[in-house]
């Protein structure tokens, strides 16, 4: 099948922008015009990367977090906390729709330069969600979902996206009234894009995509993990960003952005360059860790969370905001190098987690959660709580009081029981699927996970290298290893068959909600 019709297979053309809104404003019986502004504005801030053992308020000694322990001081910390994937694309997807990326035609992998949006646009997400309840939205930093579509204007079946055109569906069409950011992180293109078009380009000096010629005519998904594509730019020199200054430029956009609002509630999705490869940092934060150029670029990440904070601070905005901080999946040793830890001149930068970003163990996917609402958030708490990046739509979704619609947040519970430590009205999260960036296969039910593969699944992982010897999959119990060093799949062949069968279940429907 041709690239661009195996798009068009999976994708599909709706009614966008302000239509997409004016539904589900009907649907979930919302008007925008009711929106009070007492109500709590939301800012989520993502980090790339980040290992659960990065920061000081989850354990690190080694580097300083200041301004992310504030946030753990000043409100709740959940040490069970997950991004159902363990790479970029797939976490955003999740965060956004509340539905598991892997039901989609991008299941573990990530989105390349030349590939359509991954969201649908008929799909409820957490922007259009508070849109219609009256909230200005904006998303700032890395997107990583894809732009454009089959059939649409614009759209190239061998290229992809026009980037000297208008880049569209994109954020705007999937909720964002505003944003300002970067198409992904150590990717081609490196440049801004502002709304639909990418900032500073001349006509008489366009971006021209350069295709890796091993993709051409790849048919499937499995195809696209034999290699990672090599896709090059050339042109577009004046609309090219320096990546030392990208964290920082970023931010001051998200900062100005705070700046402007005033009484009508607003959304904030600040994405983080940071501690994404490669990795440097802007000048002022070289030399400032004793760990190296790693903690140097944990300190421009924190640094970034300061400067948002402090702009709450200064706009008085701090009292009625909800902010939510986490990252897209665990921390990488540089280079993808295979570890079962990630150590930076001892700073374990997933703690005490086997494993590593694109892996199915702990350290690829249980992420840091903090969450702040002053006067509804107990200070200083901590929330040993089942938690995933999926259940942010549901979490907003009773925020508000609105029940999401069957066709929305499939795979989405509400932890806002947890946050405001009471009972929960409705169903919680008792157990989550997860995958590897190569496709193998996690189900975790209470402490018990299932990991149905030998190995991470990660880069470098090969299945046809699997030892014959060794148990065809692993069973951890979390509860007393949380390190999954001991195996018990010899032992309790039941709990295996019952695992299985909740994964089947999961798997064959379109909901787990």
């Amino acid at each position: 099948m041709a690239r661009g019709l195996k798009r068009r297979c999976f994708f599909q053309r709706s009614p966008v922008g302000a239509t997409m809104v004016l539904v589900w404003s009907a649907v979930l019986g919302i008007a925008a015009a009711t929106a009070s502004p007492a109500r709590p504005n939301v800012v989520v801030i993502l980090a790339d990367d980040l290992g659960y053992g990065d920061l000081g308020c989850y354990g690190a000694t080694r580097v300083q977090t200041p301004s992310c322990d504030r946030l753990a001081r000043t409100g709740m910390r959940f040490t069970d906390a997950h991004s159902p994937a363990s790479v970029c694309t797939p976490s955003r997807y999740n965060l956004l729709t509340g539905r598991y990326a892997w039901r989609t035609w991008e299941p573990h992998s990530c989105v390349w330069s030349d590939d359509p949006l991954l969201i649908e646009t008929t799909r409820l997400t957490v922007p259009a969600l508070l849109r219609t309840a009256g909230y200005h939205t904006a998303c700032i930093g890395k997107w990583h979902l894809g732009f454009g579509a089959p059939g649409m204007p614009g759209w190239d079946d061998r290229l992809g996206p026009d980037y000297n055109g208008e880049l569209k569906p994109g954020p705007l069409e999937v909720g964002f009234d505003y944003f300002f950011g970067v198409p992904h992180v150590s990717q081609f293109p490196h440049v801004f894009i502002e709304n639909h078009r990418v900032v500073g380009l001349k006509p008489e000096d366009p971006l021209r995509l350069i295709p890796d010629p091993r993709t051409s005519g790849r048919k499937s998904y499995r195809d696209r993990l034999k290699l990672t594509p090599a896709h090059k730019f050339s042109g577009g020199k004046g609309a090219l960003y320096d990546e030392e200054n990208l964290a920082v430029q970023l931010t001051e956009k998200a900062v100005a952005w705070i700046e402007t609002r005033t009484s009508e509630p607003f959304f904030l999705y600040f994405a983080l360059r940071n501690v994404h490869a490669p990795l440097k940092p802007h000048p002022r934060f070289r030399g400032t860790s004793a760990i190296g150029i790693y903690g140097d670029f944990l300190h421009e990440m924190d640094w970034s969370v300061g400067q948002v904070l402090d702009a709450l601070d200064r706009r008085g905005f701090t009292e009625n905001t909800f902010v939510l901080f986490s990252s897209d999946n665990g921390a990488v040793q540089m280079g993808h190098r295979p570890t079962d830890t990630v150590d930076y001149q001892g700073h374990k930068a997933n703690g005490p987690l086997r494993g590593q970003k694109t892996e199915a163990y702990e350290g690829g996917h249980r992420v840091p959660l903090l969450a702040r609402w002053p006067n509804h958030i107990p200070p200083g708490s901590t929330s040993d709580a089942l938690v995933a990046l999926t259940d942010v739509l549901a979490t907003i979704s009773e925020f508000l009081g609105r029940p999401l619609p069957a066709a929305a947040g499939e795979d989405s519970f509400s932890f806002l029981p947890a946050l405001l430590n009471r009972p929960p009205s409705g169903p919680v999260r008792n157990a989550l699927v997860t995958s590897s960036m190569n496709g193998v296969w996690a189900v975790r039910q209470g402490s018990w996970k299932l990991i149905l593969g030998q190995g991470g699944g990660g880069i470098g992982w090969d299945a046809t290298k699997n030892n014959p010897n060794e148990p065809p999959c692993q069973l951890y119990s979390l509860a007393h290893d949380l390190a999954e060093r001991v195996n018990l799949s010899a032992r309790h062949p039941d709990k295996i068959a019952e695992l299985k069968a909740l994964l089947d279940r999961v798997r064959r429907t379109d909901r787990s909600r």
